[in-house]
């Protein structure tokens, strides 16, 4: 399904406009689309500015505005990086990171056979300590990060996560938490707003209780989660639902089932990733999305976003959109975030199960720069690699199935899988 929008047309002529392919990929198609290119900046900054706008009545924390809960506050430190980082990228040509996900622990109490996580439990290793995890957000913030998601596994398994949210210097990062939700009690939501947990997010794979369960393999989990939302609503601190978009999920309209239920709870935001076949169903790829599907959900992300409505509905499918292209977006690997395991090894993304390094034994500087440099990632891409055909042949197919992940990159062909 071919999707173009036209900005600016004149006497017939398309001047400014965008097609988005079936493979994902966004081109320009209009006469003066060379000229944008060397205007990108600008027009992100605008429509990124217009976003804001839209959003001025979601909430404060310690006194700035908030638009959006997985991006830092208006006027905020935090948001300064980020457009440093932006500005940054456009002088040197190469892309300096927003965001890091952590996952702290591998350890968790549900068996989900989605899991992206799975197949990076490693019993013979140990995660990294206190002291690693310290020193990794540091590296991280040194990088220039603004955004420090703690994920897992579970992540309040951990004995030290309140230690760790803590530690992370809010002047220039914010900590956001992801949580299977069974463990929000209320002294752990004391705990975390304590620690100065900027938002936490909580996984819900069904808005219907014995469904959600059997996803997760663990029998109440979703009156759990439910109450634990409604107990951080209730101190005040911004949450949000993460959950995930399939083909056959879509084809029962789930999205819009899960927004309803985001909106009788009265979160701020629903976070819908899209299926990418990774972890347990590294090769499975019978649930990725249809270019019709991304469309329809990009359509609702649009139309929630246009009657600023809340909670926010923050697809991927609308993040690797023409939207999300002129937004500054696209693919997140390598552009806007990168992965660190319980163990310090480094991927693209959370979904990306290739390892670039381990922050054992490298600097995470070092990791990045080769990461940045190498042919699969060197470039921008508008939609997600994970998702593309090409990228996997290169990349994913040649992963022995009984590997465990994330796989050495050095493994694997040293190219531009586009080409």
């Amino acid at each position: 399904m071919v999707r173009e929008r036209i900005l600016l047309r004149l006497f017939g002529k398309k001047l400014l406009s965008f097609k988005k392919l079936d493979t994902g990929e966004v081109i320009g198609t209009g006469l003066l689309n060379p000229i944008f290119d060397k205007l990108r900046f600008l027009i992100m900054i605008v429509f990124q500015a217009n976003f804001y706008r839209q959003y001025k009545n979601l909430g404060r924390w310690r006194g700035k505005r908030v638009a959006n809960t997985f991006a830092p506050p208006v006027g905020s430190s935090p948001m300064l990086r980020v457009l440093k980082a932006s500005i940054m990228s456009r002088i040197f040509r190469h892309t300096f990171p927003v965001a890091m996900t952590f996952a702290v622990t591998y350890k968790c109490q549900c068996t989900c056979k989605h899991c992206s996580a799975g197949r990076h439990l490693k019993d013979d290793l140990r995660e990294l300590s206190t002291k690693e995890a310290k020193a990794l957000i540091d590296q991280s913030q040194n990088l220039g990060v603004s955004l420090i998601a703690f994920t897992g596994g579970e992540p309040l398994l951990r004995d030290d996560i309140y230690d760790l949210i803590s530690y992370v210097d809010k002047k220039k990062a914010l900590p956001i938490l992801f949580t299977n939700g069974l463990l929000l009690t209320e002294e752990n939501i004391n705990k975390l707003i304590n620690a100065g947990l900027y938002s936490l997010f909580v996984s819900i794979d069904s808005p219907i209780r014995e469904e959600h369960d059997k996803l997760r393999g663990f029998i109440g989990l979703f009156d759990s989660a439910i109450q634990g939302i409604r107990r951080m609503r209730s101190k005040g601190g911004f949450v949000g639902i993460s959950s995930y978009a399939t083909r056959s999920a879509t084809q029962n309209g789930m999205y819009k089932k899960l927004y309803l239920l985001a909106r009788k709870l009265g979160v701020q935001n629903l976070i819908y990733f899209d299926g990418v076949p990774t972890g347990n169903m590294l090769k499975d790829t019978s649930e990725i999305l249809t270019s019709e599907q991304h469309e329809e959900i990009r359509k609702f992300s649009s139309s929630v976003f246009g009657q600023r409505k809340v909670p926010q509905f923050n697809s991927q499918s609308w993040q690797n959109s023409i939207e999300g292209y002129l937004g500054g977006i696209g693919c997140l690997a390598v552009n806007l975030q990168y992965y660190v395991s319980a163990y310090g090894e480094v991927s693209p993304c959370d979904f990306t199960p290739l390892s670039f390094g381990n922050v054992r034994n490298k600097s995470l500087k070092e990791i990045w720069n080769k990461m940045i440099h190498h042919p699969a990632y060197k470039h921008r891409d508008t939609s997600c690699r994970m998702q593309n055909p090409k990228f996997r042949r290169f990349y994913i197919d040649p992963i022995p199935d009984d590997s465990r992940l994330p796989y050495d990159i050095e493994k694997l062909p040293y190219k531009d899988y586009r080409v």
